[in-house]
């Protein structure tokens, strides 16, 4: 039976949603600034956030700063060691690194964190969970909000071990309620109804907080208990205020003192830290069951609402993994990796506008936030950026890229095997490169292609991990062109539409682009028609109406108001009288066919947009398809989606990648989380009997997974068959309520790999997180000799 009511005081930190992200910081700062003046031996408040607990530390004296920490050791202040509450879209490796140089300052100051909470989120990456571990962290507190999503397990207010798939060390979580659960049972004085006060206890009015508090609290419990619950205590989590980003008010510890004289002897309720809380259940919680697998956010879908800035993130996130991955220790600038963390780790935060994004779209509040918001995303990519020039500057790069004669130097950084390299150089007009390996006096085989700023010159070598090599190139003319006429293949209008033998290649082109790895077909007023491996004589395209590479666009046309229309989706991301359609080509262009690849152009038209064009391009030396989707995006109010279809045929397993951790969809979760989507991190990988397929993400990291039609949405109980759900990449999407873009219009592409692959799984992993990244090219200076 219940008999000790612990809450856990918090503001539940939104960077955004109810004021300018500047002020909520500033407010935060203060709360904390304030809080020697409020907090006893019965007032306890808990910084919910590292990240505040940063920005006071930055701004504090040293008086301030010592007060702080001698609250903390007295237990009146608590320390949660999450930075933010995140999207999936965290960088994991330098959020890790943050997180324990905060923790390394608190250290030397004589405070150990070994608890973390979050709010409102629905869930945090298999990535997160060994940067907490690796961090210390041994308690985890989870208080999800249900606004299209839920909490795990089918069941809250229980204790669980999150183990590693990594290392074997386990998290102890629990798996608590909203995190404004104590304002609904009044340990705050609302007496205003809401929307959550209805759904736990109806409509009523109270004139005495106390009694209105005690007779809630006694309800909850009773039907806790009714449902089996066998624990002795009640965790709460509650803000000083029924809103985001709440001050500390002392009000609660009244209130607790007055309910717990309510309750009669035998009772207690009392303000704890998150250590304090930690101590007291951790002994009653050391048999709770073990899971591993992915703790999936049903919230990662918000982040498609702002899809050309996500992209723009990913960049910056790449770039500076090459500036890492390339920069000699002491080059890249701590004052620029401390701006693309800050930045990188702002945008990644949950919270990407204000509370009235969608039903006051052009509200000059709501438009300052998205700038805001998509400035975080610019300012890393600029400082990753920035950084990556400092170390193309070590490497001794010219900076200037004129010269139609000269020499680069080609380092690679990645495993060995056969590299495709390219570099440009700004002319126009230009006719061939010849390229030499300078060591070997060797002419590789070269391609010219358009450039925006010139000639894109491309060729292969083959590279050793860490080898780096020289290369002299120069301007050629272009070979004479002209038609063999003894061969029946080509008529005197230059058109070769006769099937022969002496030119095999070009009357297939309107129908087909293939390399010796791959062959895609498609069809003038209809779609992408086969994607055939031809290594492994296998068809990839599936059966279905949404098959691999065909473009989909769907939309629920309102039936009521904006707000309305998406609030009653609910776990769904359409609606009933939804409407979906498929890009139809409408014309084929190929653009290029040389030594290092094959490109065509599909123009295609799909309802919902003013204009769609799909790039295919494939590699003739290595096994891998490009495909880029250039998307001219018209204003729609109504929820829509554009998704672009990536299941593969006869495959045996799927592995999504999420903060550097890989796992099997729907067989690797917690029990009871989201199957519908994930927020992936580089890409996936497909594992069939002979072989695996790598695709990789590099401008959309969403993912779907669910039923291409309005559903009963189904809950993750580990089993086989949802391993191989459909998949989908969902590239934009306008479905939220509140602080999520509304307009979708725009103009950007979107890239894709796939890539067959026989490596071990790891590797395979490997290559997507450094696809891209593992060459650098440098143009010589003083070129000319």
């Amino acid at each position: 039976m219940v008999k000790n009511i612990y809450l856990v005081h918090h503001s539940h930190t939104d960077i955004g949603y109810t004021d300018y992200q500047e002020k909520i910081v500033f407010n935060h700062v203060a709360f904390i600034r304030d809080l020697p003046n409020t907090v006893n031996d019965d007032f306890k408040w808990n910084c919910e956030t590292l990240f505040c607990v940063e920005r006071f530390l930055k701004e504090a004296d040293e008086n301030e700063k010592k007060e702080f920490f001698r609250l903390v050791k007295e237990d009146k202040i608590g320390l949660s060691a999450t930075y933010l509450n995140f999207t999936d879209l965290a960088d994991v490796p330098h959020l890790t690194a943050r997180v324990r140089r905060i923790l390394s300052e608190l250290a030397e100051n004589g405070v150990t964190v070994r608890t973390a909470m979050f709010c409102d989120i629905n869930g945090i990456s298999l990535g997160s969970l060994d940067s907490y571990l690796d961090s210390g962290i041994e308690f985890l507190f989870t208080n999800v909000h249900c606004h299209h999503g839920m909490y795990p397990l089918f069941r809250n207010q229980q204790p669980f071990f999150w183990k590693s798939m990594k290392s074997g060390r386990s998290l102890l979580v629990w798996n608590g309620e909203h995190y404004n659960l104590g304002n609904a049972l009044g340990f705050t004085c609302t007496k205003r109804a809401n929307f959550m006060t209805e759904n736990y206890f109806g409509s009523r009015h109270f004139d005495d907080a106390v009694k209105n508090c005690t007779a809630n609290v006694k309800r909850y419990i009773a039907e806790l208990e009714e449902s089996g619950y066998d624990k002795d205590f009640l965790i709460s989590a509650v803000s000083g205020v029924f809103s985001d980003n709440a001050p500390p008010n002392p009000e609660i510890a009244a209130i607790a003192k007055g309910v717990e004289t309510e309750l009669g002897t035998g009772f207690s309720v009392k303000m704890v830290t998150l250590a304090q809380l930690y101590s007291l259940i951790q002994d009653d919680c050391r048999n709770a069951p073990v899971y591993t697998g992915d703790f999936t956010d049903w919230w990662s879908f918000g982040v498609g609402s702002n899809p050309y800035a996500t992209k723009h993130y990913l960049e910056a996130v790449r770039t500076q993994r090459k500036a890492e991955l390339f920069g000699a220790e002491g080059v890249l600038s701590p004052a620029l990796n401390d701006a693309y963390v800050d930045n990188a780790l702002l945008y990644a935060e949950h919270t990407f506008g204000h509370s009235a994004t969608v039903t006051d779209p052009s509200e000059t509040m709501v438009q300052n936030l998205e700038f805001r918001k998509s400035s975080y995303a610019s300012r890393a990519n600029e400082a990753a950026n920035m950084n990556l020039l400092r170390v193309y500057g070590s490497l001794h790069d010219s900076c200037t890229y004129y010269d139609r004669d000269g020499r680069i130097r080609v380092l690679h950084k990645g495993n060995g095997g056969l590299v495709p390299i390219s570099f440009y150089i700004e002319c126009w007009p230009y006719e061939l490169f010849e390229v030499v390996d300078e060591r070997t006096g060797r002419k590789m085989e070269t391609q010219v292609s358009k450039h925006p700023r010139g000639a894109l010159v491309s060729f292969y070598d083959t590279f050793a991990h860490g080898e780096e090599k020289r290369y002299r190139y120069a301007e050629i003319p272009l070979p004479a062109v002209q038609i063999n006429t003894r061969h029946a293949y080509c008529g005197s209008e230059r058109v070769r539409d006769i099937v022969n033998e002496y030119d095999p290649v070009t009357y297939t082109l309107p129908y087909q682009i293939d390399s010796p790895y791959f062959r895609i077909t498609f069809s003038v007023g209809g779609g992408i028609t086969g994607v055939y491996d031809r290594v492994h004589d296998r068809e990839l395209l599936s059966d279905g109406d949404y098959a691999l590479f065909n473009p989909v666009y769907e939309v629920t046309e309102g039936e009521t108001d904006l707000y309305e229309q998406r609030r009653l989706l609910g776990r769904n991301i359409r609606g009933l009288r939804s409407k979906r359609y498929t890009a139809v080509v409408t014309g084929v262009t190929e653009v290029e066919r040389g030594a290092v690849f094959n490109k065509t152009v599909l123009s295609m038209e799909l309802y919902g947009l003013k204009k769609l064009d799909m790039v295919l391009k494939l590699y003739t030396n290595i096994p891998k398809i490009e495909v880029t989707l250039k998307v001219y995006k018209n204003l729609c109010l109504d929820a829509e989606s554009l998704f672009l279809p990536l299941t593969l045929r006869q495959m045996k397993s799927l592995y999504f990648n999420k903060g550097g951790a890989y796992f099997r969809p729907g067989v690797e979760q917690i029990p009871g989380s989201c199957m519908e989507y994930y927020l992936l991190t580089d890409g996936l990988v497909y594992e069939a009997a002979d072989t695996k397929y790598a695709i990789g993400l590099p401008d959309a990291p969403l993912v779907y997974t669910g039923e291409m039609k309005h559903h009963p949405v189904r809950l993750c109980r580990n089993l086989p068959e949802d391993n191989l759900r459909p998949l989908y990449s969902w590239i934009m999407n306008n479905n939220w309520e509140t602080n999520f873009p509304l307009s979708l219009a725009g103009i950007t592409e979107f890239r894709y790999t796939l890539t067959q692959c026989d490596a071990a799984l790891p590797d395979v992993f490997a290559y997507l997180n450094t696809d891209s990244l593992e060459t650098a090219v440098i143009m010589e200076k003083n070129q000319r000799g």
